[in-house]
């Protein structure tokens, strides 16, 4: 589960990317004659650059080296229309594509300093938003392929100052895709510090992110469009406060999860991730935690998981006498739940956690000598999952469990079957020799 989640957000980090960046249509100003905006160079390049993508676009799978070639050619002809027309009132747009055309060539180090100069120039905090969090994500993209702790700082840097542009922003200007935008950067932004070993800084980030989620309809609903909502960024930001050993925080992670509405994963599941993470090789701690959780949480479609996990842990412990109510109950009640929730488990020839479960019945019922109890749940482990690596050792570790009293029906058909034929030998002989008898008279 961590992985997928952190390709969500690395993915994410270029969506917001490609959201604030311009897009290749450029908007020419109302009452514009196209004669007259064509005579500035700078709009005649952007005009000639539109032309030349769309006839692009137009090739038949054109070849990796050709989409190189090219954006190189783009990039040289726009740097030489921004340097030789400084003062045109699109040179903006101008900066925009070539700032698109370095992302795109993998120029991040060129990208940076395009930022930078883009930022000393503008006066809109807005825009300065953007900007920054741009060079938030172009420089944390830099520093995933060269790994210098240059661009990491960057990065952080970058965006803690278009988070604080952004709160100075008034209340009213911090909604729709502005608020959305900012969601995104800071999941990002959290992202970034955990890389860099600051945990405690990626906890406050994703709070922050969450916060801003739950506080904005509009926000939220922007940043939901791009896949990001308050159950992601709550995990990641639970997993954080584990790592820092803040409890309170994990534990109001914790319950939000636990009350999203439809969620992907059900509270059961967040229950044992937390627990996992909090407590590690605490059996104890583990133990009381979770059996608190079960006694005062609804059950839900994991909770068969989050029981036997609990049964494992008391099994370990040799505390048999509390494993076995849980046993009892999963295998009674939830075999249907097991195969439900682990088909892929039951497919290849394990249970899964119903496999320990009936595994682990076995040698309780063993120890206490319940010999029928025993020989049904080795019956019952062999035909559900014939290739059962567990039943196989517990052959080999309690040599007393002999095949014939725990076959499954399909051997035990042909035992039934040597018996009558046993018994029909003897009667047959018999029937000879009282023949050979009456022969004889």
């Amino acid at each position: 589960m961590k992985i997928k989640l952190l390709g969500v957000f690395v993915s994410g980090a270029f969506l917001l990317l490609a959201a604030v960046l311009p897009s290749e249509d450029v908007v020419l100003p109302n009452g514009d004659p196209m004669g007259t905006l064509l005579d500035d160079p700078v709009m005649a390049g952007l005009v000639a650059y539109e032309e030349a993508v769309d006839e692009f676009r137009k090739l038949e799978n054109p070849s990796p080296a050709a989409r190189l070639e090219h954006r190189r050619e783009w990039r040289d002809r726009f740097q030489k229309i921004i340097a030789e027309n400084p003062n045109s009132q699109f040179v903006g747009n101008a900066k925009d594509q070539l700032l698109s055309l370095h992302n795109g060539l993998g120029e991040f180090d060129k990208s940076q300093a395009l930022l930078q100069e883009m930022i000393s120039e503008s006066t809109k905090p807005e825009e300065k938003i953007e900007l920054y969090n741009q060079l938030g994500i172009v420089s944390r993209a830099r520093h995933l392929g060269s790994q210098e702790q240059s661009d990491s700082q960057k990065a952080q840097e970058a965006f803690e100052q278009a988070n604080e542009l952004f709160l100075s922003l008034p209340s009213e200007k911090r909604g729709g895709s502005t608020g959305g935008d900012q969601i995104l950067a800071l999941c990002t932004a959290a992202l970034a510090a955990r890389e860099a070993g600051n945990q405690e800084k990626s906890a406050t980030l994703f709070r922050s992110a969450r916060e801003l989620f739950q506080s904005s309809t509009e926000s939220a609903m922007y940043a939901a469009s791009l896949d990001y909502d308050v159950e992601i960024i709550a995990e990641l930001e639970m997993i954080q406060w584990v790592q820092v050993k803040e409890e309170s925080n994990a534990l109001n992670c914790l319950e939000i999860l636990s009350k999203v509405p439809s969620p992907r994963w059900s509270p059961s599941y967040y229950a044992l991730k937390y627990a996992t993470e909090w407590y590690g090789k605490d059996s104890k701690g583990f133990q009381n935690f979770v059996s608190n959780w079960l006694d005062n949480n609804a059950f839900d479609e994991r909770t068969p998981i989050l029981m036997a996990r609990l049964g494992f842990s008391y099994f370990d412990d040799k505390q048999y006498e509390k494993a076995l109510p849980i046993y009892e109950t999963l295998r009674d009640r939830h075999r249907d739940d097991f195969q439900r929730l682990e088909p892929k488990a039951f497919q290849q020839g394990n249970g899964g956690h119903y496999e320990r479960v009936v595994a682990d019945l076995v040698e309780i019922y063993s120890q206490r000598n319940e010999v029928g109890k025993t020989e049904s749940l080795m019956t019952e482990l062999t035909t559900l999952l014939p290739d059962s690596s567990r039943a196989k050792m517990l052959k080999r570790l309690n040599p007393s469990l002999d095949e014939s009293e725990w076959a499954p029906p399909e051997r035990a058909s042909y035992l039934g079957l040597r018996i009558f034929s046993a018994v029909l030998g003897a009667v047959l002989i018999l029937l000879g020799l009282y023949l050979n008898w009456r022969k004889r008279l």
